[in-house]
């Protein structure tokens, strides 16, 4: 129980479920059993990291989906589900677009190249990501603003790339 300013008893605020999220500190023991794994400390600093983007952006069902290697810097990836959001007045949705919380963008994602950064939610996907996607090969570099300069030309970031690679895996 909390006091106010006059001594008396005010009852305490109750604060509404995030969701759930596994354990990272203990998978991260059957992890290193199979020869994977981050170190105590890193993987300490993602699950707090993890939290504090449930909090933030009431995502639910938060899980760590991996972490993929970049030319200079790797990107740690985080899956969750989010409310489907509503498309804005006028926005024109492409035909075949699968809105979130269905086929390919049941989930959504998060990357941070380390668990001290700000974790930044990667697009939904549009059935002309995953064609182009899927023309080119590309190394990431851990930029997710980068452009992608490559023969046949992509059109996008490195962000959209990420997460249609992501979905090509998934």
């Amino acid at each position: 129980m909390k006091k106010d300013e006059d001594g008396n008893d005010v009852p305490a605020e109750e604060v509404a479920p995030i969701g759930t999220m596994p354990d990272t500190v203990a998978d991260s023991k059957v992890w290193q059993w199979a020869g994977v794994g981050f170190g105590e400390y890193e993987t300490m600093l993602l699950h707090k990291s993890m939290k504090a983007l449930a909090v933030k952006s009431t995502m639910s069902q938060l899980k760590l989906w991996g972490k993929i290697k970049g030319t200079e810097k790797d990107y740690f990836i985080v899956e969750g589900t989010l409310d489907a959001g509503e498309p804005a007045e006028g926005e024109e949705v492409p035909a075949g677009f699968e809105p979130r919380g269905s086929g390919v963008n049941k989930f959504v994602y998060y990357v941070t190249n380390s668990p001290l950064d700000e974790w930044v939610q990667l697009p939904d996907l549009k059935p002309k990501d995953i064609i182009n996607s899927r023309t080119i090969k590309y190394e990431f570099s851990g930029d997710v603003n980068r452009t992608i300069c490559t023969n046949p030309f992509f059109f996008d970031t490195e962000k959209v790339y990420l997460r249609a690679q992501i979905a090509r895996i998934t």
